[in-house]
């Protein structure tokens, strides 16, 4: 380097850990830095006579470089917002506004709302703008409820329930909100319901189940969730003739609840683990009964659980092996459940039913648009979907010690790494 310039320029680069310049970081440096200027240049035209610039406020923007933050210049009078670079609210925020707004009106706002408030700048919203967005989205989330499917079948349905505090009666409540996934023949996948559902009821999960069947949600094969009391009735009675799977991961987690000693657990964590590592069917249900065995001779109760719940846990493998993982567990949820989760910290408890609903329903938009061009499973292999009849062979002694290896080997790998 020969000038001064060059030197300092070179100080100010992005370098990696090993010596060489992190070009994306440096882009991103630059694109925060240009669409920074943009927005001051843009403010700049904005101020005429008797109007001038008063500050900053700051938002986030994720990009393909990584997120960079926008300093949006604010007037003395009127607004500037880059509504080219990013909308100004998305439907989850609106639904946040919406939130803000009830709580103000009834009077019931905390500091968990007050924090909330001031992110989405609630304070500089008119009244009427407000009114428009709670109004669009309402529109929205009735439609997600309403849509028709005919045309299509579901050959596979997953169901969750998310609890939920909010006021009901001018008490606080905890609600059961269940949602509803379906596959359909074309491969996708895509929420085809949701509601407040009564967990433990029969009459409750039949009615959520009927209003999908009404609506064209038809051809299940299998329903996937956790134990709820009255669901398994209800499927059998919406949707006759379709399995139950019963997801492992909660079943896990029930079996693992049963332990006290941190030792026991992770046996029988470990234990679970190895069955379901496995994809041959036969060595499935094999590593199962071993799992068993060993975990019923530590605690009775949790091995009973497990021989209970053997014809549930393993329905799975009775449909097409390339459909197995997907089948086994209710992780299909997973990503409405973090955002649902992660929006309603904010709010702590709804202030009513409605609000609540509104919440969940735009995440659950969100993540069908973010479906819409992904193919979930192979179309093609969803043809004629049907569950073959289990095998009722004995299974053979060499599989059998086989499963029994596999098992004790994860269970003494889990207590050597513990120890």
């Amino acid at each position: 380097m020969d000038t001064l310039q060059e030197k300092e320029a070179l100080k100010n680069l992005p370098f990696r850990e090993d010596g060489t310049i992190d070009l994306v970081e440096l882009a991103r440096v630059q694109l925060e830095a240009t669409v920074n200027q943009i927005m001051d240049w843009q403010a700049d035209e904005l101020c005429g006579e008797g109007n001038r610039r008063n500050g900053y406020r700051e938002r986030k923007l994720v990009t393909v470089l990584g997120e960079i933050t926008l300093r949006i210049p604010k007037l003395r009078e009127g607004t500037y917002f880059p509504s080219e670079l990013i909308r100004p609210y998305s439907r989850v925020d609106r639904a946040m506004i919406a939130v803000v707004k009830e709580v103000y009106v009834r009077g019931l706002s905390t500091r968990k709302i007050e924090k909330a408030a001031d992110a989405l700048e609630f304070a500089s919203l008119s009244p009427s703008r407000v009114s428009r967005m709670t109004s669009d989205l309402d529109e929205e989330v009735a439609a997600l409820n309403a849509e028709r499917f005919d045309g299509v079948e579901f050959p596979y349905l997953w169901l969750d329930a998310t609890y939920l505090s909010c006021r009901d009666e001018g008490h606080v409540q905890s609600k059961g909100v269940v949602t509803a996934i379906g596959c359909g023949d074309d491969g996708s996948r895509r929420f085809v319901g949701f509601g407040v559902v009564d967990t433990e009821s029969a009459v409750s999960w039949k009615a959520f189940l009927r209003g999908l069947r009404k609506r064209g949600v038809t051809g299940v094969r299998c329903v996937v969730s956790d134990d709820h009391e009255g669901l398994v009735q209800a499927i059998a009675e919406v949707f006759q003739g379709a399995a139950w799977q019963r997801c492992i991961v909660h079943l896990e987690r029930n079996v693992a609840g049963w332990f006290s000693k941190r030792e026991d657990k992770a046996v029988a964590t470990a234990a679970m683990k190895a069955v379901f590592a496995e994809r041959d069917p036969q060595l499935v249900r094999a590593a199962y009964r071993q799992a068993t065995e060993r975990i019923a001779a530590l605690k009775p109760h949790a091995g009973e659980l497990l021989e209970d719940a053997e014809p549930d846990a393993l329905a799975y493998l009775d449909f097409p092996y390339e459909h197995h993982v997907r089948l086994r567990t209710n992780n299909v949820q997973e990503r409405a459940n973090e955002e649902i989760k992660r929006r309603t910290k904010v709010v702590g408890v709804f202030p009513s039913v409605e609000s609540m609903m509104r919440l969940v329903g735009s995440v659950l938009i969100d993540v069908n648009e973010e479906w819409l061009e992904m193919n979930f499973i192979d179309a093609a292999s969803l043809k004629d979907v049907r569950r073959s009849e289990p095998d009722r062979s004995p299974i053979p002694e060499d599989v059998v010690e086989l499963a029994r290896v596999r098992v004790m080997t994860a269970i003494e790998e889990k207590l050597g790494r513990a120890a």
